[in-house]
């Protein structure tokens, strides 16, 4: 195999990179928030005024949230995931205004022959599931005991894990989190960038929910980038989440906007032809209530599996031409749904 420049790319990529459009967009590091933790009681005066100003101002919150989380693990699946709905139709609407706004803005811009009243109905669909997401962290390991989660394509998936480094390409649709049990019970050993929420609450439990199904979490951005490969070509596998936003802005899927090679569809693709792992995709989509179809594509086969010098462009564009109709399909549930297309 050969070697990767300091660049993320081999010399002979470097120059297919050249046939399609330029990446623009420097690398991303992830500036992790200072939140004090007890060293800085003891590290001067300065440090333990900080240590008090913050708890003083976060500790309540952080404390709701955790105890909230336990709360909710006590409920019936069901139950819990109901509450999420309710949170996100009734308090959703009042505490984040813009998400309406943007989500009727992207649906008559992605679906022109949608009438007025359904659009109106994936905007609280949008909001409901958006809701569920919150509370059904609190249950995720029930769910695939309890018979909740329709699964699609494990065994072409199990059958790619075994021949060598798989690189899951995951959507934001539905409940993706229920990707950790279910991988977790195909016995699908993987790890996934993973990029900490500012709320040290959400960090907690995100953390425990998703370490306790074996998934490890690599640093996001540019620092999880070199780890991931090193895990590829050791015949490991990563999961990557190719439908994503830069500051607010949908980067993919394209939606008849120019292709670039400034996303993860790029960094996806690129880790393919240096590793030789094959891409599934992932998706998930709520059926009803907190119940769940799961469907794992076959390979893909990009432009540069049948010719070597293919541009970059043209396996993003390929990789993007699968992840576009799932997102289109499913968008009231995608998380995204309301940050910005320009």
């Amino acid at each position: 195999m050969r070697a990767a420049d300091p660049r993320g790319a081999t010399p002979d990529e470097a120059q297919r990179d050249a046939a399609g459009p330029a990446k623009t967009r420097k690398p991303w590091i992830w500036t992790p928030p200072d939140i004090p933790t007890l060293k800085d009681l003891v590290a001067g005066p300065e440090r333990r005024r900080a240590f008090f100003r913050y708890w003083r101002a976060n500790g309540a919150s952080w404390a709701l949230e955790i105890t909230l989380h336990h709360v909710f693990r006590l409920l019936p699946t069901e139950a819990c995931s109901s509450v999420g709905a309710w949170i996100g139709r009734v308090l959703g609407p009042r505490v984040q205004p813009n998400t309406a706004i943007g989500a009727r803005r992207n649906l008559k811009r992605i679906h022109p022959d949608w009438s007025d009243e359904r659009i109106e109905r994936a905007v609280i669909s949008h909001y409901e599931n958006g809701g569920r997401l919150m509370t059904e962290f609190s249950v995720l390991h029930r769910l695939k005991r309890e018979g909740r989660i329709a699964v699609e394509g494990a065994e072409d998936l199990m059958r790619v894990r075994r021949a060598g480094p798989t690189i899951l390409v995951c959507c934001h649709t539905g409940n993706w989190e229920v990707m950790f049990p279910v991988l977790s019970e195909l016995g699908f050993d993987w790890s996934i960038n993973y990029t900490p929420p500012h709320e040290h609450a959400r960090d907690y439990v995100a953390r425990e929910v998703r370490t306790s199904f074996g998934a490890g979490l690599l640093p996001p951005g540019k620092a999880g980038t070199r780890p991931a490969i090193r895990l590829l070509e050791a015949g490991g596998a990563v999961s990557i989440y190719c439908d994503e936003t830069h500051e607010r802005k949908v980067m993919a899927p394209f939606f008849d906007r120019p292709p670039h090679l400034d996303g993860n569809l790029a960094i996806a693709v690129r880790m393919k032809r240096m590793t030789g792992a094959r891409i599934c995709v992932y998706n998930c989509t709520r059926v009803e209530g907190a119940r769940f179809r799961v469907r794992f594509q076959a390979p893909i086969d990009l432009p540069s599996d049948r010719d070597p010098k293919a541009p970059l462009i043209d396996d993003v564009i390929a990789l993007n031409a699968v992840i576009e109709p799932i997102v289109l399909a499913h968008s009231d549930q995608w998380f995204f749904l309301d940050n910005r297309f320009e």
